[in-house]
């Protein structure tokens, strides 16, 4: 199958979603060519495509950070993966009206599911939900790290409600990692020889906020290095991950909390709950299965794929 995808990375920034899809296309053998927004103007000239795929890269926050001329209308047939319709009106609307434009959708976000097929019924049976999901490459679960942290949190404060939750949990547990790390499997060697996973690996318990009621990357990406994952609830996720059996969710801070200082103290236990929540992201979890579940829902190919809903 011949396959373009369209994404920015001119920035630097050739990392996430769009990178993880483009890198498992082409593992599957499949001929794939790369366009940014510069390649505007007549796309025919490149040839016809099986398959147009536009993965979501955040450009409608991003483009103002480099010259941009939006594309022109992506050729048919075509799939948008969609992520943060949650986060602000803007982005969702901006979302909304971009998969409007494509035969397919799968959505990062139930709700933008919801929402999305409330405003365009017709489109029932081509817009579909679709979570996050990881690279194992990029997330490994070896080598095996000594724990040197109690809790670590690897990520942007980017919400009040994040600051606060990381506010408290540093008071408490003061050994406690934070920082921002990139994956060296995209960025290579990191200046202090840790990585985003070397972290979760080195952590006894990593530490999850949401932005909103999202089920975000952290969730696979932790679990895919075999690390205990303390994290916020959200409806949808119990259709992804089953509580004390292969993470542990809270509610409200006070229970993040007294959750964290339990499995502190209780290592066997944690540990079995960190090689469960490893082997279901492992099977069922990553950027291969969600790329069959894509070519299957679209008739482009009948290879079994895992389901990772759990009802």
């Amino acid at each position: 199958m011949r396959i373009a995808t369209y994404y920015e990375n001119r920035l630097g920034r050739n990392d996430g979603s769009p990178l993880y899809y483009f890198q498992v296309a082409k593992r599957s053998g499949d001929e794939v060519v790369h366009f940014t927004s510069q390649d505007t103007g007549d796309l025919e000239k490149w040839g016809k495509f099986d398959l147009n795929l536009w993965v979501d890269w955040g450009e409608d926050a991003l483009t103002s950070m480099l010259p941009y001329t939006p594309m022109l209308k992506i050729p048919s047939p075509s799939v948008y993966i969609s992520s943060d319709t949650h986060l602000t009106p803007e982005g969702r609307e901006y979302r909304f009206h971009k998969a409007d434009q494509f035969d397919w959708v799968f959505f990062n976000q139930k709700r933008a599911v919801d929402e999305y097929l409330e405003l365009h019924p017709e489109r029932a049976g081509s817009v579909f939900w679709l979570p996050h999901a990881v690279e194992p490459l990029a997330y490994p679960a070896t080598p095996v790290a000594l724990k040197t942290y109690d809790l670590s949190f690897v990520g942007f404060v980017t919400f009040r409600k994040r600051v606060e939750m990381l506010d408290r949990m540093f008071k408490e547990f003061p050994n406690f990692f934070y920082g921002q790390r990139f994956s060296r499997w995209i960025y290579g060697e990191p200046q202090d020889g840790q990585d985003t996973a070397d972290i979760f690996r080195r952590s006894k318990i990593v530490f999850n906020t949401a932005a909103v009621d999202d089920l975000n990357m952290r969730n696979w990406e932790c679990l895919s290095t075999q690390s205990f994952l303390l994290t916020e609830y959200t409806p949808t996720m119990p259709k992804a991950f089953e509580n004390k059996k292969h993470l542990v969710w809270y509610k409200t801070m006070e229970e993040a909390v007294e959750l964290a200082k339990y499995y502190l103290e209780h290592d066997e236990e944690r540990e079995a709950i960190a090689k469960a929540g490893y082997e279901l992201v492992r099977k069922n979890g990553t950027y291969e299965n969600r790329w069959k579940e894509i070519l299957n829902r679209i008739g482009r190919s009948t290879d079994p794929f895992i389901p990772w809903n759990l009802e």
